[in-house]
């Protein structure tokens, strides 16, 4: 009985295998075959983006700070009481253009004391000469008043100076900053009155690592960005490149110059650097034409209906397109950029579309 059982078991296991294969067969039978099935199913249907060949900028990027191209804190020459404040904080002022103006009374009383013993030298000294020319003055009488005239003269000049002092003024061109000062203050030599800027131009201060001193050149162009004009990029040149090498950080400080003659720059502001070191040429395919397998890279080329399979290596990218390396690529070949998944090389493909290039979308 316990054998019957076991052999009805095995017949039933049977039926059911085989009931299952020609299941399985008529559902094949029953499936239509893929569109494009590639090997033995006909060739596969793709699309195609030509190469591009572009420029390329190789770039450093660093992080700068603004600065005038003149910058001073002015500080009066004299001390005394301060009876004008001849600008606002923003003012535009001149060369010489005076500032600060300071009780001047007694330098004026000196200054014509001054002038009056002057004179009075000069007479005697044109009568020690007249003297001298008939004969009636001894030479040693001459020129004690010749020394007399000339230290005069030297005291003269002194109270210029004196009463030129009373006055601060602009030592160049530019803005002047805030100021606390107020009419009637007393100050003095140590009081810093404001700041004065020069920015007709400003200069950017930024370093580099050591490694690209070699490729750096006076009147190199910079790029650079601010938080204060996102939208916006500035065109700058490099004007100074220190002589040293920073120990602590390895790298060697530029300064590039950029004009501002719309005053939107002033001194202390962020600046993003992009230093161009060089600009080249080459083929760039689209980002998603790139296949990758282990440590290589590599493109499909639509060949006479073929799909070829070309390694090549990348470099930099602008926007959805890649630079391409080690291959030569001409311009408008066609990558494959669709059912690159299906295709292999020596795929039969056939090229249902050319899409827009990657830039012209």
């Amino acid at each position: 009985m316990k054998a019957i059982r076991i052999l009805f078991g095995l017949i039933l296991l049977c039926a059911a295998a085989v009931g299952g294969f020609v299941f399985t067969e008529d559902m094949l039978a029953a499936t239509p075959p893929a569109q494009g099935g590639g090997r033995g199913g006909g060739p596969i249907a793709v699309e195609t983006l030509p190469v591009e060949i572009l420029t390329f900028s190789e770039t450093v990027e660093a992080v700068g700070t603004t600065l005038a191209r003149q910058s001073v804190v002015l500080q009066p020459t004299a001390s005394g009481r301060v009876t004008e404040v001849a600008f606002a904080a923003g003012d535009r002022v001149a060369a010489g253009q005076a500032l600060v103006r300071l009780d001047d009374a007694a330098a004026r009383a000196g200054l014509a004391s001054a002038e009056a013993t002057v004179a009075e030298a000069e007479a005697a000294f044109d009568r020690q000469q007249q003297l001298e020319q008939r004969g009636s003055a001894a030479e040693a009488t001459l020129q004690a008043a010749r020394a007399a005239m000339l230290r005069a003269e030297a005291e003269r000049d002194m109270a210029i100076n004196t009463l030129d002092d009373r006055v601060l003024r602009a030592p160049f061109a530019g803005v002047v900053g805030l100021t606390d000062l107020a009419l009637g203050q007393l100050i003095d030599s140590s009081t810093e009155i404001t700041t004065l800027d020069d920015l007709s131009v400003v200069e950017v201060a930024f370093s580099v690592p050591e490694r690209f001193i070699a490729r750096l050149a006076l009147g190199q162009q910079v790029a650079l960005s601010s938080p204060a004009y996102p939208a916006e990029t500035f065109t700058a040149t490099i004007r100074a490149i220190d002589t040293r090498v920073d120990q602590t950080t390895r790298s060697i400080a530029l300064r590039a110059a950029v004009p501002n003659d719309d005053g939107r720059l002033t001194a202390g502001m962020f600046m993003r650097v992009s230093l161009v070191l060089g600009q080249r040429q080459a083929p760039a395919v689209p980002e998603r034409a790139l296949s990758v397998a282990g440590a290589s890279a590599f493109i499909h080329l639509a060949v006479d209906g073929v799909a070829q399979r070309v390694e090549v290596g990348t470099g930099s990218q602008q926007g959805d397109l890649v630079e391409v390396t080690g291959t030569d690529l001409a311009a408008g070949a066609p990558v494959i950029v669709t059912n690159l998944h299906r295709i292999g090389d020596g795929s039969e493909i056939e090229v249902t579309g050319v899409q827009l290039s990657e830039a012209g979308q």
